[in-house]
């Protein structure tokens, strides 16, 4: 299912570790419009502003899927809201000072990225 032009369900809902565990990571309907906002207010201009594919390391998370990897209990990705992207410099600087965020985290080698 596309959520943009260029970014697809299936890229925020792949995870090697629910593979590796048996866990069904897939979204809620009731979220895909968290997914849809996400990507159409961030991603897709973040993509379009350096004109180079972004790729999703994390996106969403079902609870099964949030515990196995520790992350928050309150976690963005849980609803849909959340996405790690590959760290670069010039999209973290151009995320925090040009497109909307609820949360921007700088985690080393990826961006958390929340609206």
């Amino acid at each position: 299912m596309k959520l943009s032009d260029h970014f697809d369900l299936s890229e925020f809902e792949h995870s090697p570790t629910a593979i590796r565990l048996g866990i069904d990571n897939r979204t809620p309907d009731s979220l895909i419009p968290n997914l849809r906002r996400l990507c159409e207010q961030v991603l897709e201009p973040l993509r379009q502003h350096f004109n180079v594919a972004v790729s999703i390391n994390s996106g969403y998370r079902c609870p099964a899927l949030n515990r196995a990897v520790g992350g928050a209990v309150r976690s963005y990705h849980l609803q849909g809201r959340a996405a790690d992207i590959p760290f670069r410099s010039d999209w973290y600087a151009y995320l925090r000072d040009h497109l909307p965020h609820t949360e921007l985290l700088n985690e080393g080698t990826w961006i958390h990225i929340a609206l």
